[in-house]
């Protein structure tokens, strides 16, 4: 990690590790290359799974323990994912606060918006992955993670938010949050994502998804 100031950096701001017992990651798609789990595998047996820029970015452990769930478990296609098929082969290692997704693909580290199922390219490993996070720990979350848990007890290691209007987080805009753990969450911007499929181009609050609820009736 000498030569991995970011990563390194990353660690250095991170919280204590969700697992002590650190595993090889399995059940990995063919379409991730071998060096970039090795990466991965490096960084999860230094810590395994971890919160880091002010708790902005989710670095799932190896393996699940208590309520975090591990690589292997997070990237199920029957947990949350499955409605995004273009995107069922990569492999998901991370989110940022508000659940956008991390994900190793090919040689790549890109990233999914669960919100329109758009995957961009974000590094070219997890090195440039790290320095760009950092970089950008603000568009992440950090400062409103920060507001929220000032008012609020601190979150959960698997508590994430939700913000009351999914265009905000695109637009820069002030809106509410709530607390939801992970699963639900994503379960969550799966109604955003058809919404948005059945409404091309729209804002998506624009009566697409039932606010009163919060998108959606509870899942």
């Amino acid at each position: 990690m000498a030569r991995r100031r970011a990563l390194a950096e990353l660690l250095t701001q991170a919280g204590p590790a969700h697992s002590r017992v650190p595993s090889r990651l399995r059940e990995v798609p063919i379409t991730a290359t071998r060096e970039r789990v090795v990466e991965l595998e490096a960084l999860l047996h230094l810590r395994d799974g971890f919160r880091t820029l002010g708790g902005a970015l989710c670095v799932r452990p190896s393996v699940t323990v208590a309520q975090v769930r591990g690589c292997g478990e997070w990237n199920s296609l029957t947990l949350w994912r499955a409605p995004y098929r273009h995107a069922t082969m990569i492999w998901l290692f991370a989110e940022d606060i508000f659940g956008r997704q991390f994900g190793i693909h090919r040689h790549a580290i890109v990233r999914l918006d669960p919100a329109t199922g758009a995957v961009d390219p974000w590094a070219d490993d997890l090195e440039g992955w790290a320095a760009r996070a950092i970089d950008e720990a603000a568009a992440l979350g950090r400062e409103q993670l920060a507001a929220w848990e000032a008012a609020h007890p601190p979150l959960r290691a698997h508590d994430r938010l939700q913000p009351h209007d999914p265009d905000a987080l695109v637009l820069g805009l002030d809106t509410e949050y709530r607390v939801r753990e992970d699963v639900d969450l994503m379960r969550r911007w799966v109604l955003v994502f058809r919404a948005h499929l059945a409404n091309p181009g729209e804002v998506l609050v624009a009566g697409a998804l039932d606010d009163a609820a919060w998108w959606g009736a509870e899942p």
